[in-house]
């Protein structure tokens, strides 16, 4: 399920496309993989490029509401679980045996970067997907 080699990243791509999501068939598989994406089971870690604040970029993306109408509910879900994980046990790098390091996809600061989009998502731009911050 992850973002750098797996359904969220492809349904990411595809949920920021304008074009792509106007194809009955992307914009079908999109709605259908969101949703599974959406339920399962909490991810080995933390990182933007294969865990939890990966798949929150693809479940808060603007346009998957207009596809599955229960996404924002699965987002908040899935938000809180990270940020009380987070709380409890430390932030869970992506690395070989979760060792803390600062890098952005599997490192801390992308952790960092995820649990700011969860808190100010309409303030904070996606690293993954490129979209600068805007100003409050």
């Amino acid at each position: 399920p992850a973002w750098c080699a797996g359904a969220a990243g492809v349904a990411l791509a595809i949920a920021d496309s304008p074009a792509a999501r106007q194809d009955p068939e992307l914009s079908g598989w999109l709605a259908a993989r969101s949703g599974q994406l959406a339920g399962i089971g909490p991810l080995a870690d933390d990182s933007l490029c294969h865990g939890e604040s990966g798949l929150l970029e693809l479940l808060a993306h603007s346009a998957l509401p207009a596809l599955l109408p229960d996404v924002r509910t699965a987002w908040m879900r899935r938000a809180g679980t990270l940020l009380a994980s987070a709380d409890r046990t430390g932030p869970q790098c992506g690395t070989p045996g979760g060792v803390p390091h600062p890098g952005l996809l599997t490192g801390l600061s992308g952790i960092g970067h995820g649990l700011l989009r969860a808190g100010f998502p309409d303030r904070i731009g996606s690293a993954l997907l490129l979209d600068p911050s805007r100003a409050p």
